[in-house]
């Protein structure tokens, strides 16, 4: 039996308009897929403000750097008497533990590292941490860096043994780095401690509360 040219067109019509409606799906779901993909890797990160109380320091800039940038690695390090203990990037190899000196005098322990520390002392283009503590009733300030930096908010930030004040710079220099000082101590106030963290990566914030997350001290 021979069929009409008429059904033969009808039947490859209908297969025809199943197939295009099979591709239209397909890319639709696809599609789906690629600008899910894309929303996740431009997803800007978690507003600080969410997080911490050092929400107030950080700029969208520096808050969208962190976004893509991997975790690092953090290694134990002392100051040279051992009563304090502080966790910092393990690229941050080059350490001094020889103490805290202001006019003169010794006011208690230190410890400061980076990946260079005649780098760091001498330009803003290397990241890098003071970390202080007295107990001898010297109480540090924040201190005003806005010569050379631009002067960000203030918030307070707890981790660890540590609750405080930080103050937040950025564009320190001809590097325009990130800047942060802490100035606080354990809940008894028992001694004060000083944190000033150079940051050339946009992952201060990380590291300063790493830092205090892991931070001992043992007069």
């Amino acid at each position: 039996m021979t069929t009409p040219k008429s059904s033969r067109f009808s039947a490859a019509g209908l297969v025809a308009v199943l197939a295009g409606l099979v591709g239209v799906l397909l890319l639709a779901m696809a599609g789906f897929r690629v600008v899910d993909i894309l929303g996740q890797r431009t997803e800007p990160a978690p507003s600080p403000d969410s997080t911490s109380g050092a929400a107030a320091a950080v700029t969208t800039s520096t808050a969208a750097a962190s976004a893509i940038i991997p975790p690092q690695s953090f290694v134990a390090v002392n100051d040279d008497s051992g009563s304090i203990l502080v966790e910092v990037p393990a690229e941050w190899g080059d350490i001094s533990g020889s103490g805290w000196v202001v006019d003169g005098e010794h006011v208690g322990p230190a410890v400061t590292a980076a990946p260079n520390l005649d780098a760091w002392y001498s330009s803003w283009a290397t990241p890098g941490v003071f970390v202080g503590v007295s107990a001898t009733g010297f109480e540090p300030e924040v201190g005003n860096f806005s010569a050379v930096c631009t002067v960000g908010k203030a918030g307070q930030l707890s981790a660890g043994l540590l609750s405080g004040t930080v103050q937040a710079w950025s564009r320190c220099g001809d590097a325009g780095s990130d800047f942060y000082v802490f100035v606080g101590g354990p809940a008894d106030a028992s001694y004060f401690v000083l944190i000033q963290l150079v940051s050339t990566d946009g992952t201060g914030v990380r590291t300063l509360e790493q830092l205090m997350a892991a931070f001992s001290y043992l007069p």
